[in-house]
């Protein structure tokens, strides 16, 4: 896409050099664009090795039991289908207690598991994949939550209410999204 800008700002001054028509004001405009779409791709060229190494992706490390803030996409009965941020939804079960705070729209906090379903069954030549990934929901994020949370990180010690009952050191959560 560099060269073709590169080339059609070489046509454009070729053409201007060779044209006995006076130089508009939309052409300098165009000229100018261009130049400094150029520059400024030039400026932030980076490798795909340093973006890849700062990408929020190579932050998650190993996916298992890996905290991950989603946003419900949709919910059909019982299951909401989180967007987390990866290929793949996670498919989650609703929670039986206080299961109208769960509706499209709502922020929760995911165990991430396994970022893609997919096996190669019994000697099978093809790979199967369920096109969702495996996590398992630990609660809600409530917007007065949010809050406690982003208090709470400037302090030394956590809520109660901040983590997950099963862990007893804090976990980083990680918004991919």
């Amino acid at each position: 896409m560099l060269r073709s800008i590169l080339c059609s700002r070489a046509i454009l001054r070729c053409s201007r050099a060779y044209s006995t028509e006076s130089i508009t004001a939309s052409d300098e405009n165009i000229i100018d664009f261009v130049d400094t779409v150029t520059e400024s791709s030039e400026a932030q060229s980076q490798s795909f090795a340093s973006l890849l190494r700062n990408s929020k992706f190579m932050q998650l490390g190993d996916f298992n039991g890996r905290l991950v803030i989603g946003k419900i996409v949709n919910r059909i009965q019982e299951d909401i289908y989180i967007d987390f941020g990866l290929k793949f939804n996670a498919v989650c079960k609703v929670p039986t207690a206080n299961s109208e705070a769960y509706r499209s729209g709502t922020r929760v906090i995911i165990r991430l598991l396994d970022p893609e379903l997919s096996e190669r069954f019994l000697g099978s030549k093809k790979d199967l994949t369920l096109l969702e990934a495996d996590a398992v929901l630990v609660r809600s994020l409530s917007s007065s939550q949010r809050h406690q949370s982003r208090d709470n990180q400037s302090k030394s010690t956590p809520s109660p209410t901040e983590l997950p009952q099963e862990t007893s050191k804090p976990e980083e959560v990680i918004s991919i999204v």
